[in-house]
């Protein structure tokens, strides 16, 4: 196995505390940060995926549509920071108050300061409660690179890593959560079959509606081995 694929995700606890991310305004502006391996800049764009199905069966916990996480070499998960616009609580909080969907969210994603590593690129799921009640979101978003112009999945859903956090979002509030896009390019050519995705399908934690986020990024639609190219963390970790 190419030892270089693994070094992006044994290096991403060290990169998450050199950030120090922290959500600002709605969560969802771009940080106008360089940014390795995409070809366009941060989307806010947030739309339901008319062309999702419900979450499909590989998915884990709460039927966010990414399966479990790939292992120790994943990076861990850093605390809430205090300027968060979300407050995180315990799970038992999901039962008070009404879980998030993607008819009262907006999602999208933005490029945090110093949001780049050798062989990957770090972006901040965004979520923003728009709705006029206080929800909640539990656990791992599920997300995937989609394509084709007609939401086609291309590759694997994003691996998980860390601990679940359960958080929950006053009306306008936001919280982030951290993907790590590995370069298409790490791969070998044949198994990655690298084309440029027209952007994200995001599942909020427990939602089997998704939102797609426009985003230009090379990706695999092949095989990726046991080096996931997209790995995401709970919500609440980033801010």
């Amino acid at each position: 196995m190419n030892t270089r694929r693994l070094r992006p995700v044994l290096a991403a606890t060290a990169l998450v505390a050199a950030l120090g991310l922290t959500a600002c305004g709605n969560g969802l502006e771009s940080s106008g940060s360089a940014t390795a391996g995409l070809s366009g800049g941060s989307s806010t764009t947030s739309n339901p995926d008319p062309s999702a199905s419900p979450a499909p069966s590989s998915t884990g916990s709460d039927a966010s549509p990414s399966p479990s996480t790939g292992g120790g070499s994943s990076p861990s998960t850093p605390s809430t920071t205090g300027s968060s616009a979300a407050s995180t609580s315990s799970t038992s909080a999901a039962g008070r108050v009404g879980r998030c969907t993607v008819a009262n969210l907006d999602v999208g994603v933005r490029e945090p300061s110093g949001g780049a590593a050798a062989g990957s690129t770090y972006l901040l799921v965004a979520f923003r409660n728009t709705g006029s009640r206080s929800c909640v979101l539990d656990g791992f978003p599920g997300v995937s690179f989609v394509g084709k112009g007609d939401g086609t999945q291309l590759g694997a859903a994003a691996e998980r890593t860390g601990s679940a956090r359960t958080v929950t979002l006053a009306p306008g509030r936001s919280t982030t959560s951290l993907l790590q896009v590995a370069n298409a390019g790490s791969y070998p050519q044949r198994s990655c079959a690298p084309t440029t995705a027209d952007g994200f399908r995001v599942y909020p934690p427990g939602s089997t509606e998704a939102a797609f986020v426009r985003q230009s990024v090379q990706a695999c639609q092949g095989s990726t081995g046991s080096s996931p190219q997209l790995v995401v963390s709970s919500v609440g970790t980033s801010g």
